[in-house]
């Protein structure tokens, strides 16, 4: 049986990480991780760009690698300040840095904004506090520097998540100090963000009838790019989707990608335009899609004329 040992300078890949992490995982988010490992390694720094350059991917792949692996929790931060993890359970805990109860229930009575943070979050958090949430909510403001005013707006984020656990809240506070989300400026651009985003999908999920299970990790991607990169409105995804259906008679994601991504390339961000643009399609077209049944051929038309992916 043959023998393996390390003969040369190597980069530690966590065991969990391949038994069970690994395996479930796009090919090339598993490139982007063992790269992102090796530099963190040596300490080295280097832009998404760079990367994407040196691994022969586009840098949006390498974007999305690493937004995916902090999903699964083997990476921590974006940006400049990305932590890798041993184990997706490996939690930034605030449980071996915490004053005692005694220590902190002092502090709060000489301090009257952190006692009415207490009262306020019984409120929010419809439960009066136990000395662990008390000792929690002081590690926020003490230890992750987030004042009274922004951990009150933290409570009421997670609580319109359906959220109200505080280990669940513990994680949205490290993901705010790590993104520096810690003025009320900043925190309530953040929800603002949270809030659009949220309604974006929600709105199209609905538009598309998936309402029974979630999105497949390509479905979202397909969503998050469209709001993101190509800057549309669900408005005009919607349109797109309308226009898919007339011309196939169901819901393709790749089809309405397509002409979401003529749109993004010609400047055209508003449902007048698109129409306009629609109009001299079925111009070019000979109006097939209303004198035709053939959707397969519709199909191949409408792509031979808007480009393929």
């Amino acid at each position: 049986m043959p023998k393996f040992k390390f003969n040369m300078d190597f980069v530690p890949v966590p065991k969990d990480f391949i038994e069970h992490i690994m395996p479930q995982a796009n090919a090339s988010y598993v490139i982007v991780y063992m790269y992102v490992l090796m530099l963190a390694s040596s300490g080295a720094d280097m832009s998404t760009a760079a990367i994407a350059k040196k691994l022969g991917l586009i840098e949006t792949d390498v974007i999305n690698a690493i937004k995916y692996w902090n999903e699964k929790g083997v990476l921590s931060g974006t940006g400049d300040n990305i932590i890798i993890k041993k184990s997706p359970d490996e939690e930034l805990s605030p449980d071996t840095d915490k004053k005692s109860i005694d220590d902190i229930a002092k502090i709060i009575e000489g301090d009257s904004a952190l006692a009415d943070l207490c009262a306020v979050a019984q409120e929010i958090l419809g439960k009066t506090l136990g000395n662990g949430d008390i000792e929690t909510l002081y590690w926020f403001y003490d230890k992750l520097g987030l004042s009274p005013e922004v951990i009150s707006m933290l409570l009421e984020y997670c609580v319109s998540l359906g959220k109200r656990n505080m280990k669940y809240i513990e994680k949205v506070a490290i993901t705010w100090q790590e993104n520096n989300i810690t003025t009320i400026e900043s925190a309530q651009n953040y929800i603002t963000k949270a809030s659009s985003d949220s309604s974006f999908i929600s709105s199209l999920r609905k538009l598309f009838g998936i309402t029974d299970r979630n999105l497949s990790k390509t479905e979202r991607l397909y969503l998050e790019s469209w709001r993101d990169e190509m800057k549309m409105s669900a408005d005009m995804v919607a349109l797109a989707y309308e226009y898919s259906v007339m011309a196939t008679g169901k819901l393709s994601f790749p089809y309405i990608n397509t002409i979401i991504k003529r749109w993004a390339e010609k400047g055209i961000l508003t449902i007048p335009e698109a129409e306009k643009d629609h109009e001299e399609f079925r111009a070019a077209s000979g109006g097939a899609m209303q004198e035709t049944e053939n959707i397969g051929e519709i199909e191949k038309q409408f792509m031979s004329l808007y480009g393929s992916e």
